[in-house]
Order: C-alpha cells, then structure tokens, then sequence
C-alpha cells in the first residue's frame, strides 16, 4: 500500500467516521493490487475471502445467467463492493470485472466482520455503504417500471452530469453494449434512444457525450435521478 493510496481509502464511505489512529489499525490486515481491465476480482456463487474497495478505475457487476450476463450496475472510486455478501458471509450474486484498469483495496473478509463488530465508526460506515446500495436498487427498480428507454438514458445522463443546468459534457461508464445492459434494453434500443435524443442536443461519439441544454433533457427525463448519496 502506498502512502498516496491514504487519501483515496479516504473517499469510502466506510471510513467517513474512523479516526486516522484507527485508520491505520483497521488497515493493517488489507492490501491493494492494481489489476488489469477485465479482471475479475469476485466471481457469482463464490464465498466472499475478500471485501474490496475501489480506489482507482471502474469495476461493473455482472448478474449470469444461463445464456448471457447483464451489467446490474457500475462502480468506482470510494466504492466497496460486494459488501452485503461480506456481511452476511454468503455466496456472491454477481461477478465483478475491471472495465478499466484499476487499484484496488482488499479487506480479508473474516477480519472485516470482526472489525465491523468492535468498531463503531466502521460499522456506521458500513451502515452508509449498504444504504447507498438501497438507494441505487430503488433507483433501478424505478426506472425499469416507470419510465421508457429513452427516459432512462436521460436520467443516467443527467446523473453523470456535474451540473443542474446550463450545457455539459459527460463520460459514460462503459462502452455503449454495457450501458445498454446497466439500462435494461438492447444495444438496438440503446441506439434508438440516443438518436431521439439528438434533437434536444444530445450528440457525441463513443464515451463522450455532449448535451446542449440539461434542463431541456430533464423535462424529457420526467424525473430528478437518485443514483448514489
């Protein structure tokens, strides 16, 4: 681990409440790896050895299924995952692959658990970080029920936007295939949607997205996107 890897656990929310002496305790059972894009730190129906933490890169989660896999949902800087299999010591339901490469953190799952159980500022964190996966779920399930395709790739648009109006640029996750999947829709809808979009001002190619005016797509979205917080 390096000294400069400090300031990046820092951003988790496990560790919004531990001071820096127990920080350091806390951390003398993990290490941190930088692994490659494609990698795959956990796999679906594995007992979890490990609780990892995004410190750099973009991890996706991938439900499989008996005849093809489904991104359920992106992660990146100060994220862990999966911490509910962690938790309850319970096989993973999702596979995690690198989308970029990445530096990750990892927690022996074992000592985790006993850390969680004899600190409380860990254990709020871990309350934080099981909430915000709540929050992402109903957001999911919200969109899949309430709004069409095209509403759902505006929402996840003005969610990676860094501002409330005006113009803005953004970077996608992953490549489209992926963000069709993380959508619930083909990459076939996927691409009909983006052309729907196209006279509202919404144009680009590959991961870079432009859009003209936000408050313009957000009456097309219908919503206000609860993603993560």
């Amino acid at each position: 681990m390096r000294p400069s890897d400090i300031p990046l656990i820092r951003r988790a929310r496990l560790f919004s409440q531990v001071s820096e002496a127990d920080l350091a305790a806390l951390l003398a059972t993990c290490f941190v790896q930088t692994l490659p894009r494609g990698a795959t730190p956990c796999h679906q129906g594995d007992k979890p050895e490990f609780l990892h933490i995004v410190l750099s890169g973009k991890v996706g989660l991938f439900a499989e299924g008996p005849r093809e896999e489904m991104l359920i949902e992106f992660f990146g800087p100060g994220d862990g995952f999966v911490l509910p299999a962690v938790m309850l010591d319970m096989p993973y339901l999702v596979t995690a692959r690198l989308i970029d490469e990445g530096r990750i953190l990892l927690w022996p799952a074992a000592a985790f658990r006993a850390q969680v159980r004899a600190n409380g500022a860990l254990a709020y964190g871990a309350t934080l970080q099981l909430s915000s996966y709540w929050r992402i779920l109903m957001g999911q399930i919200k969109d899949l029920k309430l709004l069409s395709a095209t509403e759902r790739l505006s929402a996840m648009l003005l969610a990676l936007a860094p501002r409330q109006s005006g113009s803005a640029t953004v970077t996608l996750p992953g490549g489209r295939r992926l963000i069709a999947g993380r959508l619930g829709i083909t990459p076939q809808s996927l691409s009909r949607a983006f052309a729907t979009l196209r006279p509202l001002g919404v144009s680009g190619q590959g991961r870079q997205i432009a859009i003209a005016d936000l408050e313009r797509l957000r009456d097309l979205a219908g919503t206000k996107a609860l993603r993560r917080g």
